[in-house]
């Protein structure tokens, strides 16, 4: 696992706040129920909040598909109702965080799937992707929190 030189607040603020002074992150935050036919959501609403703060389209598409993974992950591997998502951007970084509030005792790393498989490969995908990722306890040890950091650069 890569690691990642990014603040790790976890201050909920939502897009209708302004944005804090001097290249501190700007966040936005929903929830949704754990259901697979959320994920679109969850694509959706990064997506929307990312043009909202004039990224790159590129950038867009990448930040996209890793939310679509890792809400995947949290809604096919952990017993949450539902799930927390954050997106930060400062002028360095865009860092999503996917909140589930299933069991921590399951280790994430990314497998290697059977070339014939249909599934399996979110986490490598992460991995390749982004500049770091990893996963972290929640506070009150309940579920955790799996991130990744893209570069703006």
């Amino acid at each position: 696992m890569r690691d990642a030189h990014v603040h790790d607040s976890h201050m909920h603020v939502s897009r209708g706040h302004g944005a804090r002074a001097h290249g501190h992150a700007r966040e936005g935050v929903f929830t949704l129920p754990s259901r697979q036919d959320c994920v679109a959501r969850a694509r959706h609403r990064v997506g929307a909040e990312l043009r909202y703060r004039s990224v790159p389209d590129d950038l867009c598409d990448v930040a996209v598909l890793l939310i679509s993974e890792l809400f995947t992950n949290a809604v096919l591997h952990t017993a949450s109702a539902r799930i927390s998502c954050e997106v930060r951007v400062t002028p360095e970084h865009v860092r999503l965080d996917v909140h589930d509030q299933g069991a921590q005792d399951e280790a994430l790393s990314p497998r290697r799937p059977d070339s014939r498989a249909e599934s399996g490969r979110g986490l490598l995908l992460v991995d390749s992707l982004s500049e770091a990722w990893g996963v972290t306890a929640r506070a009150g040890g309940v579920g955790r929190t799996v991130w990744a950091v893209l570069p703006r650069t």
